[in-house]
């Protein structure tokens, strides 16, 4: 049986695929999800708006959010060579975002992170950020 947590974490996992994805296809050869933040400070993009998949970016300080059609919010940091990172905080919102009710402390989501670093599925560049395996 999935716990809480995991199924959380996993749900942040794939909605962070097809952001991904999308924006692989809005920005061919860029630099993965960081390109919309690269893009943002070369002004080469508005802070905020519509990618072709009708998922909608907004980019705050270090990072960007991504909201699906869904109204799947998934919002990421980055850190300065690109590498998307994401907290406990950040997967809950994207269970809020879809109406589910938290079950689970925060603290139980990034233990649950912690046991995927520890399988080799996530990285913990910094404590309790975490970022995916490439």
């Amino acid at each position: 049986m999935t716990s809480q947590p995991l199924r959380e974490v996993e749900a942040y996992l794939q909605a962070l695929s097809r952001v991904r994805s999308a924006v692989q296809r809005f920005h061919p050869g860029g630099q993965g999800l960081a390109s919309i933040l690269y893009l943002y400070r070369s002004r080469a993009l508005e802070k905020a708006g519509l990618i072709q998949e009708g998922i909608e970016y907004n980019v705050h300080g270090f990072g960007c959010l991504f909201i699906e059609s869904s109204g799947a919010e998934i919002d990421m940091d980055f850190l300065e060579e690109g590498t998307e990172i994401f907290d406990a905080w950040r997967i809950r919102r994207l269970s809020v975002s879809l109406d589910e009710e938290p079950l689970e402390s925060l603290d139980e989501i990034v233990a649950e992170c912690r046991n995927l670093v520890s399988l080799g599925r996530l990285l913990e560049p910094r404590s309790g950020w975490f970022s995916t395996v490439e």
